[in-house]
């Protein structure tokens, strides 16, 4: 029975994410935390799901196409979402679980095609068997695979420089705030190791303070706090990450 592991994942991704209703121009598109982690965890790169949710549905988790394919990343029911262990139409609807699986399903195609991402993309859109067929890529599948291609090219645009001061400025003023204070060694240390685990924009550290208490500290990357980060910062209560 696939079922519990589709139900163990969905508890995962649903417990990290978040849902915000529209990208917006730096960056932070909708379920982010869940294409992270959906990277990670198959190895396909993130702009390149980011890029394929925008061209199957603008990441409409509710998107359901005339060839029967649901939610974000189009999963076409019931023949791949069957392959993927799925067995209701309904679990396509669960945006993080959605995504979960299309990342699967492309590093299976992209194992196919010898890492060949174009093909593998081209499978994605068109099936695998036709697309393994053909000598070159149809038409329509090159058209695809070229859309793709341009919402990968927007995503990883670098952020204008005004985006990147207000980056920084806002990096800056959460290491200066960002302190949580302990009654025991143990408990600050523990709660640092906790976080380093978890963010990995951000260094913590513990240290007694002059009050007797023990502190947990935080520093910044260059680059600054990652969306997902403040977002799992947010969830553990970090102080001044709260929403405005």
């Amino acid at each position: 029975m696939k079922q519990p592991l589709i139900a163990s994942a969905w508890l995962t991704l649903t417990a990290l994410a978040s849902t915000p209703a529209t990208a917006t121009v730096d960056g932070d598109y909708p379920y982010q935390s869940c294409f992270e982690i959906a990277s990670d965890l198959h190895q396909v790169p993130l702009d390149v799901l980011l890029a394929v949710a925008a061209t199957e549905s603008n990441w409409d988790p509710d998107a359901r196409s005339h060839a029967n394919a649901h939610g974000i990343m189009q999963i076409q029911w019931p023949g791949t979402a069957r392959h993927l262990g799925v067995n209701r139409v309904s679990e396509l609807y669960n945006p993080c679980l959605n995504i979960d699986l299309g990342a699967r399903y492309l590093r299976e195609l992209l194992n196919r095609n010898q890492g060949d991402l174009e093909r593998a993309l081209a499978a994605y859109n068109y099936g695998p068997t036709r697309i393994e067929k053909a000598a070159h890529l149809p038409a329509g599948a090159a058209r695809y695979v070229a859309t793709v291609d341009k919402h990968r090219t927007k995503i990883k645009g670098a952020p204008s420089a005004q985006t990147a001061r207000a980056q920084t400025a806002r990096a800056q003023t959460v290491a200066a705030r960002g302190v949580m204070r302990f009654d025991h060694r143990m408990r600050a240390e523990k709660f640092a190791a906790v976080l380093n685990r978890q963010i990995s924009s951000a260094d913590f550290s513990s240290a007694r303070s002059k009050d007797g208490s023990f502190a947990v500290t935080m520093t910044v990357t260059q680059t600054g706090l990652s969306p997902a980060d403040v977002r799992r910062l947010r969830t553990l209560g970090w102080p001044g990450l709260e929403k405005p």
